[in-house]
């Protein structure tokens, strides 16, 4: 009877203690703060365990990291979380599956982000200059032999040889809403099924390059939009902001809808909504906000060159702004304004014109909330007063005379 009471207390001890164990690993697949927790990066990268975040606060890092687990590595602000590669080969090297790296800016390192035989990984939102490091060899942004991956909303620039580089036959993978600029190439490919859209290549000794074999089939557009290329010289003209001849990139490999003008993405949220507005225009956009200076209104400035004719196509929601919604350019009227056939019940889609300089565009709602309110605020105060005049018996001072009979 003892023995079995022994072996029912080891036997409950084994599950506590079992139970403590997998409790300890979901407690482990946390948040890892650097420098709270670990004062540089690799530290915190080489301490966590699959699934865990590495968090970086604002600062510059002086390191090579190398990341060989699934992770989540983010930087506070891309602006302000700078790792400088010190003059290495790679400021982040990632040889693991289901990695994102977001948030950083990354220099002085020959290969911005290298992802080596990886699968499912996402970079985004990060800036990436080389600075000049061995030229010839120098690329922003790396994927060789790794698939299905996803490389949206970074900035590369002023890299000596290629921007974007999907290589060693990476296949499915996505590229999107990227920008890459002042590069020897912008992205050379040499893979198959890849998708690269909505993405702006500026002023690039070459725009494109495709490495064998040269027959392989990459998509370039989607149904109505592809990519804008600096050195298109099409027309548009329907003035839907969308070139009216393809881009020509090599054997099957063609942008069907290159853009007349830099592709912008903006995220706007309303009433515990989050929208999207998105922008084509030849023009520099900045100071993008939206509930400033007035409740409702998206706002942004335009910067060209003076004597030039400059153009907008703005994408925006309905459920926000009614598909006639006033246009202003400095307080007035474009010198035209279309709404699009494209338009649809959940976006509309507006072109719009105006000669070239620094603008301030204002798009207001149909009827503007702050309006309503004030309408409100004062129409209802009015509309009791009158009727309790009319109600209120009047007084002259004489007594009421008695009714004739």
């Amino acid at each position: 009877m003892i023995h079995r009471k022994v072996l029912l207390l080891l036997f409950l001890i084994g599950l506590s203690i079992l139970g403590l164990a997998r409790f300890d690993a979901r407690a482990n697949q946390t948040i890892i703060k650097v420098p709270l927790d670990y004062p540089t990066i690799q530290e915190a990268i080489d301490h966590a365990n699959p699934g865990d975040t590495v968090s970086v606060s604002a600062g510059t890092y002086y390191e090579n990291l190398y990341i060989n687990k699934n992770l989540t590595l983010t930087g506070e602000n891309a602006e302000t979380t700078i790792i400088n590669g010190v003059g290495g080969w790679y400021g982040i090297e990632v040889n693991s599956s289901s990695v994102t790296i977001t948030g950083f800016t990354i220099v002085n390192a020959t290969l911005g982000i290298y992802l080596y035989k990886s699968t499912g990984c996402i970079v985004s939102h990060n800036n990436i200059t080389t600075s000049h490091i061995r030229v010839g060899q120098d690329e922003g942004i790396w994927l060789y032999a790794s698939n299905d991956s996803v490389a949206i909303s970074n900035i590369v620039h002023d890299v000596g040889w290629r921007g974007i580089v999907l290589c060693g036959y990476s296949s499915e993978d996505s590229v999107t809403l990227n920008t890459v600029k002042d590069c020897g190439t912008g992205i050379a490919v040499s893979g198959k099924d890849n998708f690269i859209c909505h993405n702006n290549f500026v002023n690039n000794q070459n725009q494109t390059e495709i490495l064998d074999p040269p027959h392989y089939y990459n998509i370039w557009n989607n149904t109505n939009e592809g990519n804008y290329w600096s050195d298109y010289k099409g027309a548009d003209a329907n003035q839907d902001g969308i070139g009216n001849t393809p881009y020509i990139i090599g054997a099957n490999n063609t942008d069907y809808h290159p853009l007349m003008g830099m592709y912008l993405q903006f995220e706007i949220a309303s009433q515990a909504q989050t929208y999207t507005v998105t922008t084509i225009c030849n023009s520099t956009i900045t100071n993008f906000a939206y509930g400033t200076p007035s409740a409702g209104e998206i706002s942004f400035n335009t910067t060209g060159s003076d004597g030039t004719n400059g153009f907008c196509r703005i994408v925006i929601p309905t459920a926000l702004f009614a598909p006639d919604c006033p246009i202003l350019v400095d307080g007035s009227p474009p010198l035209t304004r279309n709404n699009l056939p494209l338009s649809n019940s959940t976006y509309t889609y507006i072109y719009f014109t105006f000669a070239n300089t620094t603008h301030k565009i204002i798009v207001v709602p149909e009827f503007p909330t702050t309006l309503a309110l004030l309408i409100i605020a004062l129409v209802i105060p009015a509309t009791l007063a009158i009727t309790k005049r009319r109600l209120k018996p009047e007084h002259s001072g004489a007594k009421p005379r008695p009714p004739q009979n």
